[in-house]
């Protein structure tokens, strides 16, 4: 009789299962040293799905989407799992994420007068204390002064009024929490820039999910560039000191890249002209903004206060 396939239960005949395609585990399948060979060839085979769709991500601008609305999909990865991947490489070996927003930005000028270490100038002072902050500020800066309230009551009982808790002391747990919530909660931007995708390439009538997909593949491709520059600037670090003007330089290496890329990709994906594909760029950028200053950072805003 036919061995059982462990997988699905069909006969299996041959080495392979006809059913479910899981090819027979061999004696040898079952010790450490397939695994570990399973591993290497994952990480040394540069034809592989992930290797592949990432060089086409870093190297070739739109073509992953564009090859996914055609329908050419099989040699890449999922546009959703090559996203997740980067994703946890930028939250694994990037500290500082490029979507953190520092707390001052967040609140009233009032706190930010508040947390300030060094004298400000009464012209200052009184600049900072007409500051409303973000919008959002008018309903989350009550949260804020409740939580320190309530927390320097608590500290203050506890130490028979010796100690207390502050604007500052808060702000310290709110910038250590900022950056690993910054780069996990990112994906926020996708399902409105590709909104923005759909309203400026309505022509193409073209799913909403097409336009996602865009999107996720331009977010992954910012999130991989900024790995790449900061892991090789630090190697130049190595060698050349550190200046201020280094990281205003890189900021601005990134954004051109960024550009770049961002109008050859909307001209493969959507097929347009390159006065228009500029044009969408733009648009795009200018989305970008809004979305990040109205619907991201409210969002940034309350997760990190929640876990802080």
């Amino acid at each position: 009789m036919p061995d059982a396939c462990p997988n699905c239960g069909a006969d299996l005949g041959g080495r392979w299962c006809s059913a479910c395609g899981q090819k027979r585990i061999a004696e040898r399948d079952r010790r450490f040293g397939h695994l570990v060979g399973q591993f290497i060839d994952a990480a040394t085979d540069l034809d592989g799905r992930f290797w592949g769709s990432l060089r086409a991500l870093l190297i070739q601008p739109g073509r992953l989407s564009r090859d996914y609305i055609d329908g050419r999909r099989a040699r890449w990865m999922s546009p959703v799992a090559l996203f997740l991947l980067v994703n946890v490489v930028y939250f694994v070996f990037v500290q500082e994420s490029d979507f953190a927003v520092p707390f001052t930005w967040e609140v009233p000028g009032r706190i930010v007068l508040a947390v300030r270490d060094a004298p400000v100038d009464p012209a200052e002072a009184e600049r900072l204390r007409a500051d409303p902050g973000p919008l959002h500020s008018r309903l989350t800066a009550p949260l804020v002064d409740r939580r320190v309230e309530g927390r320097d009551a608590d500290a203050r009982q506890s130490s028979g009024g010796r100690h207390g808790y502050s604007y500052a002391d808060y702000r310290q747990a709110y910038e250590a929490k900022v950056p690993e919530v910054s780069k996990a909660i990112a994906i926020v931007h996708v399902p409105f820039l590709a909104l923005a995708l759909l309203l400026m390439f309505c022509r193409r009538r073209m799913y909403y999910a097409e336009h996602f997909v865009v999107a996720l593949h331009l977010l992954a491709f910012n999130m991989a560039t900024i790995q790449i520059v900061l892991h090789a600037t630090d190697l130049l670090y190595a060698f050349v000191p550190r200046a201020d003007w280094h990281n205003s330089a890189l900021n601005w290496f990134i954004r051109f890249v960024m550009t770049v890329y961002v109008i050859v990709a909307l001209r493969r994906v959507y097929r347009a002209a390159w006065h228009w594909a500029i044009a969408a760029t733009i648009g795009l950028f200018a989305a970008y903004i809004v979305i990040n200053f109205y619907l991201y950072r409210p969002a940034l805003f309350l997760v990190v206060f929640a876990l802080t």
